[in-house]
């Protein structure tokens, strides 16, 4: 059987993407997943053909953006591609590639790919060279496209597909460039399945997100484990017992399943301690996703860690221990280490965890308060704008208080500030630390008021000898008088680099405060896969290097404060009889408002009791219980920035106690008495039931006058008998019940419902009980999973495009356990740009567990013409069936495929960006340049921005001349940077090293012009603002700046226009960037002297940092994206667009008289006046003349 996944393969690399373009997921490994399509459509959008001089002779090296390499020593130099994709765990797959288009360079030489070394980045020799390669008629490389087999990501099977974009013929010195191909994924047999976890993690979603390009989360709680996280200890643990029990014991009351092995259990070297966590990832019911590693390197309690061999440095690193599936670095589990040389230490680092999650320092001044220290003196302002980022993204998320230090005396200062408590300290400078160590740390006075470190630069995480800085801080302090930090992230080896210590730490805050990450280890994970995501070809080794030197000092799971602590208000029994088989807990605020998602955990013993459940909506859930044993039962609540709420209630017996035996009912619906039904013993939609419910008495009294009445809080059941008189129950006995209970269950009921009944039992004293009634319903459960489109048998595509009316097919799935049968659909869509023509669709049969068409009764629709390609509208099918069957389904649904010549977006919020080339389109901008450059005769104002070079970028804030919409919120002023963009209100950071957008690094929110790292020169190079109050436009320029890397010439501007009078359906205000000189030339180097490159960034990003539309990065554009260049122009609007027809001059939406007559009389007057040029040429042939006339003419006649 075949079956083919589809993916929109775009040449980009996002760093983290949350907008809404044609609802594409975006990796940064250059891959854009369109959901719902099945097939790999890869666009080359730009590459570069570089010189290359290798042992005296010079080739070519053909360079793309992120190209990765895939090529054997002497083998020619061609890059690739690649991305990730959820598959199947028991299927193999191949791929098939259909070059659509493609082009030939004469005459060259591909270099033969040499190896080279990592410190000095010089070739290796003796040159070598693949002679039977070079001189073979065959081309290389002779499969364009590779498949991974099947790897693992935690518990999710992917798939990496690589694509070559290039194709050599040795002997005739031919190089082709494929500048578009499909590629289909096609199933080729069934295979092992992997060994992965069966139910998902919810830790590690975020961070699927973060890279697989068509991950979804589920929406049921029975797909997640159980919290889960693994200790492993010394082999000489047994005196540190009584200290871990602390530690284990808060871990499991607060939901966990807590395991823990010594190293005499596991063994003692690194590799036989990582098997134990592998066979504890694939064999346990709910496998670990914390791994703790409780020692140090090397000493008296010690846990090894690896040492990489990437580097000359070979530094040390925990990181191995969590790749346990496949040779990636992607991790399985989540790490942290308790790193200790001392019982007294040991006992520190766990009362410091354990009383700063449960019991926090009660003042509420330092919960928004962190400092950020950057030291320019030996790693660059960079250093500065990193912590300017991080700054403003905490205080978007409430901070108030975030301290900087940026000059000397940095020691002083820093000790300071940690005294007065922080939530966060980050320093990003030097090795040294800029004078602070240990020293400093061991005289700290902060007590409680414990920080969660982030000490990113060289030697500050170099564990395996002495006690490194990241150890100091969780070490520092006693058990009753702690100091320091709670968790720490270090770095090994002094040889890490700037660039990639930014993009480290950076991931790290973004995973806590923009992806909401709760626990240290996690956003570590985080910062990783920034790295990742940031440089995916993996440069000189720098991804895995940098993966492994950072590491966590603390537990992993550690639940970080990033907001003042609230409290709970919990309600439940205090006390509940034995035989009763559920709790209720209600979870209030402060204000008495339900509290939603709150954790809720029961513990009785070892485990005797252990459940947990999140709250719903109105801050209730229902636990059961399941043992009649008596005693206390722990009841644990927690939720980020929430005091936990630890209480308990008993389980005690009483003289009279009845209630219902677990599991002990009988389901009648054999058409029998009472019952309707197919006899299976299931209730179904539509039967009646017969209920049988044995109760017991649990007391030691005989119970008198016993009621029963059983109940439903669902909208399922109809009751026709409800309640039944007992009578007298002796003490141990069970009642004899003849009579059962009888209810009508709605047909409406679906798989897996909860009739949601509870039994009242009341004795002639008016004691009563209550008993939980697990029943669950079978049926038909449908779920709509694809939409096929029909259009022309002969031309289609089987896309809907714009002005198309084609037929369309749903596949639905039954998820359920019971046929659906004769189901009758009606389609429909809010989306005003597609008309149903025949909404109604049916479905003879769907089996159980199986799919359908609706293939015999199609739906008909309509695309209006006006609706741009790409768009995504949500289908709403009401379904309905003979059986009882109701509901309502929607599925996303793609109109046409955009190309260049199609607006981007829309991004989450509504914008769009329509360049200079989307010439059919009414809000597609014309270039029109504004000089206002005095020294050009223009009237600008010269704003106070100087720099010159490394290290000297320079912003400045600017006040508006009117109130500015942006993303929903209004400005009056501007932050304006000298390295090409503007941040909307007003901000000190500088930022030069361009990144993704949406995401971290850079301020935000922001306007990326030409965001570069670009200088003023003295030679006329600056920027320039200008109100043009007549034409209620604010424009701001930066004219004849160069960039540093290569010192090219760049001339752009931005204009803001006045929402006042440019009406948009939103309220913001328009944008229109415009470039006279346009060179993208900062290609950057990877080697020990590391330039950023990059090139520049284009788009737009909101105040959150996770809403925006990237119109280029890297020189890399989107499929809508038009590569700019000299004399071009973008629109950023929240106005959709009319789709213009040639020669409607006029644009009145009609074809007549009044367009010939205009068109004449611009060809009379010699070609001049307001004309848009593309709707003149009608006949397409670049000349606008008489031959146009006519063709307007031709169409209005019909010919």
């Amino acid at each position: 059987m075949r079956y083919e996944f589809k993916i929109v393969v775009l040449l980009t690399s996002l760093l983290v993407v949350c907008f809404a373009e044609d609802e594409l997921k975006r990796l940064n490994s250059g891959f854009a997943a369109q959901v719902n399509n099945e097939k790999i459509t890869y666009v080359l959008t730009d590459y570069e053909l570089q010189d290359i001089t290798i042992n005296g002779q010079t080739f070519k090296k053909p360079i793309i953006p992120f190209g990765g390499l895939n090529a054997e020593e002497g083998d020619p130099v061609l890059p690739t591609v690649t991305t990730f994709y959820q598959v199947a765990p028991n299927k193999s797959y191949s791929v098939e590639v259909n070059i659509q288009s493609s082009e030939f360079v004469e005459n060259i030489d591909i270099a033969p790919h040499q190896t080279w070394d990592p410190v000095t980045d010089e070739i290796t020799l003796p040159f070598k060279r693949n002679i039977d390669l070079y001189t073979s008629d065959e081309p290389y490389p002779q499969k364009q496209a590779s498949i991974s087999q099947t790897i693992v990501f935690r518990d999710l099977p992917v798939v990496k597909v690589a694509f070559t974009p290039f194709r050599y013929h040795p002997l005739s010195r031919q190089l082709e460039i494929i500048t578009s191909a499909d590629i289909d994924l096609v199933e080729t047999g069934d295979i092992e399945p992997l060994q992965t976890p069966s139910r998902r993690s919810r830790v590690f979603e975020p961070l699927y997100e973060s890279i697989v390009v068509n991950y979804s989360r589920s929406t049921s709680d029975e797909d997640y484990q159980t919290p889960s996280i693994l200790y492993i200890l010394p082999s000489n643990s047994s005196n540190l017992m009584a200290n871990l029990d602390i530690l284990f014991e808060w871990r499991h009351k607060s939901g966990y399943v807590v395991n823990y092995a010594s190293t005499s259990t596991t063994g003692s070297s690194a590799s036989s301690i990582k098997n134990y966590i592998s066979n504890a990832y694939s064999s346990w019911t709910d496998p670990p996703e914390y791994v703790a590693l409780v020692g140090d390197a090397s000493g008296s309690y010690s846990i090894p860690t690896y040492f990489e061999n990437y580097s000359s440095y070979n530094g040390e690193g925990d990181h191995p221990y969590s790749q346990l599936v496949g040779g990636d670095i992607l991790p399985e589990v989540i790490l942290g280490r308790l790193s200790f040389s001392s019982t007294t230490e040991l006992a520190t680092i766990i009362n410091k965890t354990v009383q700063y999650e449960t019991n926090p320092y009660v003042s509420q001044n330092w919960f928004h308060s962190a400092s950020m220290v950057g030291d320019p003196s030996s790693s660059g302002i960079s250093t500065i704008i990193t912590c300017e980022n991080i700054k403003e993204m905490m205080e978007f998320h409430g901070y108030d208080d975030v301290r900087t230090i940026y000059n000397s005396p940095f020691p002083s200062q820093m000790v300071s500030d940690l005294n007065a408590g922080l939530t966060f300290f980050n320093y990003r400078g030097y090795w040294g630390v800029s004078g602070f160590g240990n020293g400093n740390i061991n005289s700290l006075s902060n007590g409680f008021k414990l920080t969660v470190a982030t000490v990113i630069t060289c030697g500050t995480g170099s564990f395996a000898s002495g006690t490194c800085l990241s150890e100091a801080f969780l070490r520092a302090g006693t058990p009753t008088q702690p100091k320091g930090a709670v968790a720490s992230v270090g770095t090994a080896t002094l040889g890490t680099h700037t660039m990639f210590n930014n993009v480290v730490d950076m991931g790290f805050y973004y995973g806590i405060f923009s992806d909401g990450l709760e626990t240290a280890g996690a956003a570590l994970v985080r910062g990783k896969l920034n790295l990742y995501l940031s440089y995916p070809d993996n440069p000189n080794n720098y991804v895995n290097i940098f993966t492994h030197w950072n590491n966590l000092m603390g537990d992993p799971a550690l639940r970080m404060w990033t907001d003042i602590p609230k409290t709970f208000t919990v309600s439940h029994e205090n006390g509940v009889a034995a035989g009763t088989n559920f709790i209720d807990v209600t979870v209030m605020d402060y204000f008495s408002m339900p509290v939603k998602e709150a954790y809720v955990t029961i513990l009785k013993g070892d485990d005797v009791i252990f459940e947990s459940a999140f709250t719903d909506a109105n801050g209730h859930v229902s636990l059961p219980i399941s043992t009649t044993s008596t005693g206390d039962v722990d009841i644990t609540v927690v939720k980020r920035n929430y005091i936990p709420y630890q209480g308990q209630f008993q389980i005690i017996d009483q003289a009279v106690n009845v209630n219902a035996i677990e599991g002990g009912y009988t389901i009648d619906d054999d058409s029998e008495g009472s019952s309707i039904g197919n006899a299976n013993g299931i209730v179904n939609g539509g039967e009646t039931i017969e209920l049988t419910i044995p109760v017991y008495n649990y007391g030691t009294d005989d119970a008198q006058g016993v009621y029963c009445k059983l109940t439903s809080d669902g909208d399922l059941v109809t009751f026709i008998i409800d309640s039944l008189y007992i009578g007298s129950l002796t003490s141990g006995m069970t009642a004899n019940v003849d009579q059962p209970f009888v209810f009508e269950v709605q047909a409406s009921a679906m798989e897996n419902y909860n009739l949601d009944l509870r039994l009242f039992v009341e004795d002639i004293n008016g004691t009563s009980w209550w008993s939980e009634i697990e029943v669950f319903s079978a049926g038909s459960l449908l779920e709509a999973i694809a939409v096929i489109v029909r259009d022309d048998p002969v031309y289609g595509d089987d896309i809907l495009d714009p002005g198309e009316t084609a037929e369309l097919e749903i596949e639905l799935l039954n998820n359920g356990s019971v046929i659906a049968t004769s189901v009758v659909g009606r389609l429909y869509s809010n989306f005003s740009g597609i008309e149903m023509l025949d909404e109604q669709g049916y479905w003879p049969v769907i089996l159980a567990d199986g799919m359908s068409t609706n293939n015999t009764d199609r739906f008909e629709v309509s695309a209006a013409e006006d609706v741009i390609p790409g768009t995504r509208v949500d289908l709403l099918i009401d379904l309905e069936s003979t059986t009882g069957l109701s509901t309502s389904l929607s599925i996303p649904f793609q109109i046409g495929i955009k190309d260049v010549n199609d607006p981007l977006g829309p991004d989450a919020y509504g914008y769009y960006a329509y360049d200079s080339g989307d010439i059919l389109y009414s809000n597609a901008p014309y270039f029109n340049w504004i000089e206002i450059n005095p020294l050009y005769n223009g009237p600008g104002t010269q704003l106070p921005l100087s720099d010159y070079g490394d290290n000297q970028d320079d912003v400045t804030t600017v006040s508006l001349p009117f109130t500015f919409k942006f993303y929903g919120i209004d400005y009056d002023q501007i932050s304006v940077s000298s390295n090409g963009w503007v941040s909307m209100g007003s901000t000190s950071m500088q930022s030069f090293r361009n990144y993704h957008l949406p995401g971290p690094g850079g301020p935000s929110p922001m306007i990326a012009v030409f965001w570069d790292d670009l200088m003023t020169t003295s030679s006329g190079g600056r920027v320039y603002k200008w109100y043009d109050e007549e034409n209620n436009q604010f424009i701001i320029e930066w004219s004849r700046l160069r960039t540093f890397d290569n010192n090219s010439l760049e001339t752009f501007q931005v204009i803001l226009y006045d929402a006042q009078h440019y009406f948009t359906p939103t309220g913001d205000g328009e944008i229109l960037i415009q470039f006279a000189d346009f060179n993208n030339t900062s290609t950057g180097n990877f080697g020990w002297g590391q330039v950023h490159g990059n090139y520049c960034s284009v788009g737009l990003e909101d105040h959150t940092e996770t809403v925006g539309l990237e119109y280029t990065f890297n020189n890399d554009y989107p499929v809508a994206a038009m590569p700019l260049q000299d004399s071009t122009a973008i629109l950023f609007t929240t106005r959709g667009s009319n789709i213009l027809q040639r020669g409607d001059i006029n644009q009145d939406g009609f074809l007549n008289i009044i367009d010939v007559l205009t068109l004449v009389d611009f060809v009379q007057a010699g070609n001049t006046g307001s004309l848009n040029p593309y709707l003149a040429d009608v006949n397409a042939d670049e000349i606008i003349n008489f031959l146009d006339m006519i063709s307007i003419v031709r169409e209005i006649m019909g010919f």
